[in-house]
Formats: structure tokens, C-alpha cells, sequence
């Protein structure tokens, strides 16, 4: 796990954390469901959102609420919702799509704390 470099991270308020993706597991479904629909893999994070892979595309403004599974030697698991703000992927190719979504909140204040200590356990400061 590394931070990720490059001059957008640099002008980010709350740098992004690079993670493993084969170990990064999130269920991802459409807020107000109970059914997760969508499986996927997180590519970095960061205190307030997080960049994810899933099979099918979701619109930028769909609000979702995920569930997280972060690598270490424990594992790492937050609930939160939030709403998909970009699509990473530009081709209109078949295939995973990655995508960005910011954390409006999270379902259990504990959640909060275990990505924040996550977060600063890993290097990254988290505010």
C-alpha cells in the first residue's frame, strides 16, 4: 500500500491511500435497498471517498451505500453511503469500470473510526 503520487494528489486535501485491489473487497448497493447488488474491488481511499471497480457502470449522482473490506493483517471492514461523482474509465468497452464516490456518511460512528485509524495506521493522515 502506497500513497498514491502525482500533482492531482498533491492538491487534495485528504490524500489517497493506493491498496491492493485482489484484497480489497466492497458490496455496493443502491441507497434505501437491503439487497447488496453489485461486487467489486477499491483501487485507493481516502478519508472522505474512494475509487472502486464494479462490472457495470453507475451514473455519476447515484446515491449507494457500501461495504468495505480493507487488507492488513486484520482486516478492516466500514459501512458508509454515499454518491458515485466519476466514471475513471473512458472506453466504451465491456468490462469492469471504475469509478469514484464520496463518503456522505457512515452508518455507524465506528465506522468512521476504523477507516480513520486504518488511514493513519497506513501513513496517510487522516483529518
Amino acid at each position: 500500500m502506497q500513497l498514491q503520487p502525482g500533482s492531482a494528489d498533491e492538491s487534495r486535501q485528504y490524500p489517497r491511500l493506493r491498496l491492493p485491489a485482489m484484497y480489497t473487497l466492497v458490496r455496493v448497493r443502491p441507497a434505501g435497498t437491503e439487497r447488496y447488488l453489485w461486487t467489486g474491488y477499491i483501487y485507493d481511499i481516502s478519508a472522505v471517498g474512494m475509487r472502486f471497480e464494479l462490472d457495470a457502470a453507475l451514473p455519476p449522482g447515484t446515491e449507494v451505500e457500501v461495504r468495505a473490506m480493507l487488507p492488513g493483517t486484520e482486516h478492516t471492514t466500514f459501512h458508509a453511503t454515499g454518491r458515485v461523482v466519476r466514471i475513471h474509465d473512458d472506453t466504451d468497452e465491456p468490462g469492469p469500470v471504475r469509478m469514484g464516490m464520496t463518503f456522505d456518511k457512515f452508518v455507524h460512528h465506528v465506522d468512521r473510526r476504523r477507516l480513520h485509524d486504518y488511514l493513519q495506521h497506513s501513513g496517510l493522515k487522516a483529518a
